[in-house]
């Protein structure tokens, strides 16, 4: 009796430490949020995982380089080279950890301090708009929109850098795609 109270208190504890927003995203798998910090959006995807997961399975995925487009630099020397391998296809056997989702606070090691205008992902769609500013001043936005489940994902993905015409600037937008074709077949990629 003495451990089931134990863990009783524990879980209750560990129940008051999320805000209610991040027991609705545990509950629903949905998250829809607006002028929020990258605190907020990193604490409300880590509550909606579980919900949201991708299924493991035999999987068809692949990135499609849309437009790219580089300002003036020495910086961008072999950008556009590098844009053109962007795109890939493959059928592949994917485990739960290859399809977990990245951890979202990683951004903020390369694009700087970042916000979000919006984080809306819910009923089977995505738009997300992700505005980072690194210590030069440098700023960047990222743009998601499609559709997103455990089964299939198709979502646009827009990255905006600087100014246009100027060293810095860089546009490039992607379209990441994918689909589960069924339960993996033989032994899964290592």
């Amino acid at each position: 009796m003495k451990m089931r109270a134990t863990l009783l208190v524990g879980a209750l504890a560990l129940a008051g430490c999320q805000s209610a927003a991040e027991r609705q995203a545990a509950a629903t798998g949905e998250v829809d949020v607006s002028n929020a910090s990258m605190k907020d959006v990193s604490g409300l995807t880590k509550a909606a995982r579980a919900k949201q997961a991708m299924q493991p399975g035999t999987w068809e995925s692949g990135t499609e380089l849309v437009s790219a487009d580089f300002g003036p630099g020495p910086e961008h020397d072999g950008q556009m080279e590098a844009a053109a391998k962007i795109p890939r296809h493959a059928v592949k056997c994917q485990k739960a950890s290859d399809l977990a989702p990245v951890d979202i606070t990683m951004l903020e090691k390369v694009g700087g301090t970042c916000t979000f205008p919006h984080f809306v992902q819910k009923g089977g769609k995505i738009d997300v708009e992700i505005q980072c500013t690194q210590v030069n001043g440098a700023k960047t936005t990222l743009l998601y929109k499609g559709t997103m489940g455990k089964d299939a994902y198709d979502v646009d993905v827009q990255q905006n850098s600087g100014v246009k015409g100027q060293a810095g600037y860089a546009a490039v937008r992607m379209r990441v795609y994918g689909k589960r074709l069924g339960l993996c077949t033989g032994k899964p990629a290592a």
